[in-house]
């Protein structure tokens, strides 16, 4: 409870530094918060990407990849405040501010004050006249593109330090702070952004989302299009040269005579094995027609033999042979398929058979029997020699015929072979490249649909809700700030006192007093504080010397033999008001009656005289008389050594000390002495220059009794229930008591 009442005492006692120095810091902050945070203009808009759930040319399906709409939504937020689109949005919006700007009114795009500032700031800088000539009040556009003919990266170029410097409304550290963020999962992006202008603020967000668009078509397209123009290139490059091979294997089959090489070769194989065979033929029929031709001549006579050595025989037979070689020549290679072909081979076949009439008929004249002795007719003879002789040739005409055309036929074996290698290698070549060519071709058709894919996104990039022209400004974080101000003011002092209240080692009232000195409290006298009293320190003091004497008076109740009542004043320091105390209660004393005397160290006695340090009794310096009282002070202890005799031959001991200074280690080494000293002898220590709450404490309520001291008082005892109607009593008894302390 005592812990309590202190908390209250406390909170009390610094109310005004509380009061006062919230009141002051509040006012000054709302003062510099209405100075420095001006009027604020909110303006949005809404982007319609359709990058999630719009329609894809490459998706294959129609299932969403939320982490790739996530990671487009992401570029889209980082394009939008990027330091490139920003800069456009400086210039474009620098440009509108000075073309429609007026210096007399505000207008939708900048107010009056922000135009001259920003026109005056242009045409006093050195280039300003420059710069000025750039502005196309016709075209806002064409001032723009002046503005980036002039503009370069230099520390001297006016514009460039306009975004980069911190030229308000178009610096890049205010335009950075454009506030992008996607709603929820959907498509949409929201765009807000905050100025002390509703002008700036409308029409950077204007400019910024068409900008914004224009940005990401130029990054995008950039993108594609150069894979577009690779691919285009490489097409060509690979076209020209499968051209160039293929050209290069037509004319190889041109000059090789090559129309189909794998049925050519095909042909040729099939040719070789009916040549083989047909070579196996007729090497039978050669040999058949030998073996004929001999059996045929050993039944032939003398005269039938003449036959074989008459030159005309052997001449048509000769004429009949090549006949029968050019006929087997016909059948056996040309086939003999065309209409020319067969009338020559027709001519050769009827001039064969002349022939051989002619033959028949010179056999005939020299054949001198008709049959032979085993009965065959020579007749018979004759024309099987002949048939068996022309056969012979046929077979030898065809086997000639047919080694030659296998000779032929590997002269193309020949051939062919470095022929099929050099087509083969030219079609790996030519396939290699139109893989490559087809491949290349799937990649630029990938890279067309993706450009078309992008034209599409860009198309769906729409404002969905277009910036409005903001007409009232936002509320500001003024009052907030202001409360949070007062709040913390607050409990900065309540702060800084409560950690000054606990280091603090100043007496100031009874529980601290108690702590710090551990004496008894006897009382607390009022400082001379005209405010803090109104006028009422007498009145304060004499109530308090009231209490005081009431204190001091129980402890005279045995008197020591041959000497009055004594009350002995000590201090640790001087200036302590121990000669006030003692004066007061002389006064009071005196006007009840009693017989009050003084004694005053330095006035009575010598404190640094023999006799006072060797003395064992008080009348060792003072001579007793019929006073009541004696009232001894004592210079401080700092400077004496008081006697313990002296100290147990009073009555009571009292250590006066102020309450507003701070208890040091001395006074409580000084203290702790003065304890062993007087033994048993009562020792309290007595407040001077007390707070009225202080002296309150022991005195009660002080005057002035007003209706709010009443309250005040009532609230600092936590007398939190006490009735009303004690108020008005108090009042009145405590005018019974002035009334009385007046007479």
């Amino acid at each position: 409870m005592e812990y309590i009442l202190y908390i209250t005492r406390f909170l009390y006692r610094i109310r005004w530094w509380l009061i006062i120095g919230t009141i002051l810091i509040t006012s000054a902050t709302w003062w510099l918060g209405k100075q420095m945070i001006g009027r604020t203009y909110h303006t949005e808009a809404t982007l319609y990407t359709g990058v999630a759930s719009g329609y894809s040319m490459e998706g294959g399906g129609s299932k969403v990849d939320w982490a790739t709409a996530q990671n487009a939504m992401d570029n889209l937020m980082n394009i939008i405040k990027s330091e490139s689109t920003l800069k456009r949005v400086s210039m474009r919006l620098y440009a509108r501010s000075l073309i429609n700007g007026d210096p007399h009114k505000d207008n939708e795009y900048i107010k009056a004050s922000n135009y001259n500032r920003i026109y005056n700031h242009l045409s006093q800088s050195p280039n300003g006249k420059e710069i000025l000539a750039l502005i196309d009040k016709s075209s806002e556009d064409k001032t723009v593109e002046n503005f980036y003919k002039y503009l370069k990266p230099t520390q001297s170029n006016y514009l460039y330090g306009i975004f980069y410097y911190n030229l308000h409304h178009y610096c890049y550290n205010e335009l950075k702070n454009i506030q992008a963020a996607r709603k929820g999962a959907s498509d949409l992006i929201e765009i807000s952004y905050e100025a002390d202008d509703p002008g700036i603020a409308y029409n950077t967000i204007d400019i910024l989302t068409k900008e914004f668009v224009n940005e990401y078509r130029a990054l995008r397209y950039a993108e594609t299009d150069k894979v577009i123009e690779y691919f285009n290139s490489e097409l060509k490059r690979i076209g020209k040269e499968l051209r160039i091979n293929e050209d290069s294997l037509t004319k190889y089959n041109v000059d090789k005579r090559i129309i189909n090489y794998y049925d050519e070769t095909k042909e040729i194989a099939a040719i070789n094995k009916e040549f083989e065979l047909r070579e196996q033929n007729a090497y039978i029929e050669v040999n058949s027609a030998k073996a004929m031709l001999s059996e045929l001549e050993t039944h032939m006579n003398s005269n039938a033999k003449q036959v074989l050595n008459n030159i005309q025989f052997l001449n048509k037979l000769n004429e009949a042979s090549s006949l029968t070689g050019k006929i087997s020549e016909m059948e056996t290679v040309s086939g003999g398929e065309s209409p020319k072909q067969k009338e020559i081979l027709k001519g050769y076949k009827d001039s064969l058979a002349i022939a051989r009439k002619e033959l028949s008929n010179l056999s005939d004249k020299y054949v001198e029997h008709r049959y032979t002795k085993e009965g065959v007719s020579k007749n018979n003879i004759i024309e099987q020699w002949l048939e068996q002789t022309l056969k012979l040739e046929k077979a030898k005409s065809d086997l000639q015929i047919i080694q030659e055309s296998q000779r032929a036929l590997d002269e193309r074996y020949k051939f062919y072979a470095p022929v099929g290698s050099t087509i083969k290698r030219k079609e790996r070549n030519i396939n290699f490249i139109e893989q490559n060519y087809l491949s290349v071709l799937k990649s630029y058709n990938d890279a067309l649909m993706r450009r078309k894919n992008l034209e599409m996104t860009s198309a769906t990039l729409k404002v969905l809700n277009t910036p409005a022209y903001p007409i009232s400004p936002m509320p500001t974080q003024l009052r907030k700030i202001v409360m949070a101000t007062c709040a913390g003011t607050f409990l900065f002092i309540l702060g800084f006192f409560l950690i000054l209240e606990l280091l603090d080692r100043t007496l100031r009232d009874a529980i601290r007093t108690r702590r710090l000195v551990d004496l008894p409290l006897l009382g607390a006298f009022p400082k001379n504080s005209i405010l803090e009293y109104h006028g009422q320190v007498e009145k304060a003091q004499n109530i308090a010397t009231k209490q005081l004497s009431s204190s001091i008076l129980q402890f005279c109740n045995e008197k020591k033999e041959g000497l009055p009542y004594i009350i002995n004043f000590i201090s640790t320091e001087g200036n302590e008001g121990k000669s006030k105390l003692i004066e007061q209660l002389k006064v009071y004393w005196s006007s009840i009656g009693l017989k009050v005397r003084t004694v005053i160290g330095g006035k009575d006695f010598t404190p640094s005289s023999r006799e006072f340090y060797l003395a064992k009794s008080i009348t060792d310096f003072y001579i007793p008389e019929e006073e009541d009282i004696l009232l001894v002070e004592y210079p401080n202890l700092r400077e004496i050594n008081i006697a313990p005799e002296l100290l147990q031959e009073a009555n009571l001991n009292i250590v006066v000390s102020r309450a507003d200074r701070g208890w040091k280690e001395t006074d409580k080494l000084l203290v702790e002495k003065l304890q062993k000293q007087v033994v048993q002898t009562p020792l309290y220590v007595y407040l001077t220059y007390a707070a009225r709450n202080v002296v309150e404490d022991f005195t009660g309520m002080l005057p002035p009794y007003s209706i709010w001291r009443k309250m005040v008082y009532r609230l600092s005892q936590l007398a939190l229930t006490e009735s009303v109607s004690t108020l008005f009593k108090r009042k009145e008894q405590a005018k019974d008591v002035t009334n009385e302390d007046d007479d």
